[in-house]
């Protein structure tokens, strides 16, 4: 974030120095905000809390998730003067760690508003160092510790499945088209029996969260006709179902597994318009819609804080363009799944994305593109600078690494759990020898056109 009045200061000779601000918190109960800056600096905020150490800042290595295709928190400390030893003694009684901060460029004379921040995230440590204590801090990543989708199964909600092994298991989330009509015809998804009962119904659950369209049922990959079924929508333990309800006399025998095609929500997370395809979008969803905020019921909310919109709209539509598809189910009968595994699924589908941290603490997408030999000046990334900095390993318009053949299994069926089928594309390259490169890839999906 440029400050207009920030960079007036220095370009009229004024000094510009870091401070740091910290809102002190232990389980959910405040200890004060608190302000630490050099000495004899002075502020707009209540005044200076805690000289900082001469030489006390250690540097910030933003760039950290750009040499390799991992998401890591960027990690930083300050050296705080603590003669009396107030601050580590608070530290070690109340153990704030999680508190929220922020470190900016200040300069004398300018309000808080003005300032320039260049790190936002938590306090994750301290350390005692003499007549010093040194506050580490990190970007928040505690939330993408959590599993996706969030929601249960509950033994007092569902004690009706047959199916006991389900309780404790998350519910299934499907994004995007799964539909097996023109391939195998058996269902790409398995749905989840709720209920089994002639007097409480015979129950599978399709998606939690948002609506579904369900397009063909399956016993067994065996068809079923219409008539012997429903999708019913309910909101049940605060989450947004959509149900196969299947009628008394139709329902399969216990033990049988029931699939189905489906097209999932649209942009505004309801099933009037276009399915989302695009894997950008789908794992933007899936953050905004279910790991920072509680699971939706009824559309969407839109745009958070979390996500910087720049960079994510610019590479969703780079991925548009080049026709990439995706279709995602989240929970249900497969292994349970963190917010940072499935971005790292994503990054290790797609060998040129990077995702890292801002410093505004905001999460920030990027594409390699060894296409782009002039690349854009108003690009929201400078990887020329990074890889200088020795932080990325490309340059635009690097292609040293050149496979003739790329072997990327795809097509992957919850019903099934395996993938059905697998690709080969062939490139130019004038090489000899067959180079070929293997990609385990749920992040793309081809599909056949659907009736």
């Amino acid at each position: 974030m440029q400050s207009a009045a920030l960079l007036a200061a220095r370009n009229a000779g004024r000094e510009v120095f870091p401070v740091l601000q910290v809102s002190w918190a232990s389980r959910g109960l405040s200890l004060g905000d608190a302000v630490y800056a050099p000495h004899g600096r002075h502020t707009d905020v209540g005044g200076v809390t805690g000289i900082t150490r001469t030489g006390g800042w250690a540097p910030i290595p933003y760039g950290s998730g750009i040499e390799k295709g991992e998401l890591r928190a960027v990690e930083t400390s300050v050296d705080i003067v603590d003669v009396e030893q107030t601050l580590i003694r608070m530290l070690d009684a109340y153990d704030p760690r999680g508190s929220a901060c922020t470190i900016s460029s200040a300069s004398p004379g300018l309000v808080s508003e003005d300032w320039e921040p260049f790190f936002v995230g938590v306090v994750s440590d301290w350390q005692a160092d003499g007549l010093h204590t040194r506050v580490l801090m990190k970007t928040d990543d505690t939330v993408l510790r959590t599993p996706v989708p969030s929601s249960l199964f509950n033994r007092t909600e569902w004690s009706a499945a047959y199916d006991s092994t389900i309780f404790g298991t998350h519910m299934p989330l499907v994004i995007g088209i799964h539909d097996s009509y023109k391939i195998t015809a058996r269902g790409m998804v398995a749905a989840v029996n709720i209920r089994y009962d002639k007097d409480y119904g015979y129950w599978w659950l399709a998606s939690v969260g948002h609506m579904v369209e369900i397009r063909r049922l399956y016993y067994d990959g065996e068809p079923q006709d219409d008539g012997g079924w429903t999708v019913r929508r309910m909101i049940s333990g605060g989450n947004r179902l959509t149900i196969i309800d299947i009628n008394e006399g139709y329902q399969p025998e216990e033990g049988v597994v029931v699939s189905f095609d489906c097209e999932g929500v649209d942009s505004d997370g309801l099933e009037v318009g276009t399915a989302i395809t695009n894997p950008i979008i789908i794992a933007r969803v899936l953050l905004e819609e279910y790991v920072y905020r509680t699971p939706p019921l009824n559309g969407f909310r839109g745009d958070h804080s979390i996500i910087d919109d720049t960079s994510w709209n610019a590479v969703a539509a780079y991925l548009t363009a080049r026709g990439y598809d995706a279709a995602l189910r989240f929970g249900g009968d497969q292994n349970e799944q963190s917010a940072a595994a499935v971005i790292q699924s994503l990054l290790d589908s797609h060998k040129w994305l990077r995702i890292w941290w801002t410093p505004l603490g905001k999460l920030a997408l990027f594409v390699i593109d060894h296409d782009d030999v002039d690349p854009d000046g108003t690009a929201w990334l400078d990887v020329a600078a990074h890889h200088r900095g020795g932080m990325g390993p490309y340059a635009p318009g690097d292609r040293r690494e050149v496979y003739t053949h790329i072997n990327m299994p795809f097509l992957r069926s919850a019903a099934e759990q395996k993938f059905l089928s697998g690709y080969e594309a062939q490139d130019v390259a004038a090489l000899d020898e067959k180079v070929v490169l293997t990609i385990e890839n749920p992040w793309s999906q081809a599909r056949f056109d659907l009736e």
